[in-house]
């Protein structure tokens, strides 16, 4: 009796220590009812239609960052309005040199204008300045002369007055100082003319010099002036148009371009998650060419009962160990989704496990692995791998976890104990 005692009473100590090595955990963290490492999947698709030009990717492939992932070349590729565009602008160009020629040559015609007015002001001021010298001459004698008549009609009148000389004699001496002055009124009127005239030539005002009087290079150089104006816009509105068509041409040449060949990169590293084609494969405008696991954006996904919702904050850090190894580190939180919400599914590499109801998601952000390491892309950078996630808590909680714990304890168990595998299994032990 004593040893059957004995051993139930060992039994009890080890059930018991069992219960609290599966307990103690439980109530000092909040351990995760399943996890597992996720990553997104990348899809590249063909633009157009096209061929496979490069070599097939297998799964598992690394792609190292800002390397070429396929490359296809466009079946047939339209080139028409590029041309018509091009041959456009060369119109447009051809048109603005023949207008910059025109502009030059009304230009160098202008200069000639020019010199010829210049020669033509420097001829009629020295004609005028020549006319003004012999008008101030004549001035001269005529004042000369209208002095000499003058006294002498004076000195006629006095002696008609006397009687010594007859008096028509008088009267044509008078008639003939007039005439004189009249000639010197003249004659200053001229050289004021004159005078006036040489000032007015600094204006552009040419007088008169027989069949040239600068008329005609004055009105050729307003032509010319209305014709360079005119160009000088049509020129203005050609380069303008010319520089949006090169513009549009640039654009247009960059989209041929991508039709006709289509090689994309990524900035990450990526590992191939499903097979291409052969090269030299047809491939249709909108099918898929393969999918990429991108590790740039691992994260683990982490299911807890739902009671930890509140003491579980985006920020917290949780302490994450991959099945199969007995290395642990460190996550962080990014985001958490209550049981009622619904889960991505479709763009994600790995599915996480079905589980009961009052489940909390929670989204741990892991690093970038470096796809160029041995290994790495082989196992998929750890894509699908589960996980046992703890989060620690507070001594507070601990009451209420252990009651929901020892609850869902004793929903596993009571089936059992239903089954009548066994009736109160001490009690049996003791009948024993």
């Amino acid at each position: 009796m004593k040893l059957k005692r004995t051993m139930r009473i060992a039994t009890g100590l080890a059930c018991l220590g069992a219960a609290l090595t599966v307990f103690i955990p439980h109530l000092t963290s909040y351990i995760s009812r399943a996890a597992v490492v996720n990553a997104p999947i990348i899809s590249v698709k063909s633009p157009f239609d096209g061929a496979l030009m490069s070599d097939a990717l297998t799964p598992a492939t690394p792609v190292l960052p800002t390397s070429t992932i396929v490359e296809l070349q466009a079946s047939r590729s339209s080139r028409t309005e590029l041309a018509r565009l091009e041959a456009r602008s060369s119109i447009l160009a051809r048109e603005e040199v023949s207008i910059s020629t025109e502009i030059s040559t009304l230009s160098q015609l202008d200069q000639r204008l020019v010199v010829r007015m210049e020669r033509v002001q420097t001829l009629a001021r020295e004609v005028l300045e020549a006319q003004l010298s012999g008008l101030r001459g004549e001035l001269a004698a005529a004042r000369e002369r209208q002095d000499r008549l003058a006294r002498e009609a004076l000195r006629f009148t006095q002696l008609s007055a006397n009687g010594s000389v007859p008096q028509a004699q008088a009267e044509t001496a008078v008639s003939l100082a007039a005439e004189a002055n009249g000639e010197v009124i003249r004659l200053t009127a001229a050289v004021e003319e004159t005078v006036r005239s040489i000032a007015g030539i600094q204006d552009g005002i040419l007088p008169g010099l027989g069949t040239e009087d600068g008329s005609y290079a004055r009105q050729r150089r307003d032509e010319v002036a209305i014709r360079l104006a005119d160009l000088k816009g049509r020129k203005a509105r050609i380069a303008a148009q010319r520089v949006g068509l090169l513009q549009e041409i640039e654009a247009l040449r960059e989209e041929v371009g991508r039709f006709d060949r289509f090689a994309p990169r990524l900035p990450t590293g990526a590992v191939v998650w499903s097979a291409t084609p052969a090269k030299g494969a047809v491939i249709a405008s909108g099918d898929e060419v393969l999918q990429l696991l991108d590790c740039s954006r691992r994260f683990v996904e982490v299911f807890v009962h739902e009671t930890a919702f509140e003491a579980i904050r985006p920020g917290d850090t949780a302490r994450v160990r991959l099945r199969g190894s007995d290395e642990t580190f460190l996550a962080t939180v990014e985001a958490l989704r209550g049981a009622g919400s619904q889960r991505a599914t479709g763009l994600l590499a790995a599915e996480p496990e079905n589980l009961t109801e009052g489940s909390l998601s929670g989204m741990l952000r892991l690093a970038p692995a470096d796809v160029g390491m041995a290994g790495v892309a082989q196992n998929f950078c750890d894509v699908g791998r589960t996980a046992e996630v703890r989060f620690d808590r507070e001594f507070g909680t601990m009451l209420t976890v252990a009651g929901h714990w020892f609850e869902e304890l004793l929903r596993g168990i009571a089936p059992s104990l239903a089954a009548g595998h066994s009736g109160d299994w001490f009690g049996a032990s003791d009948a024993g």
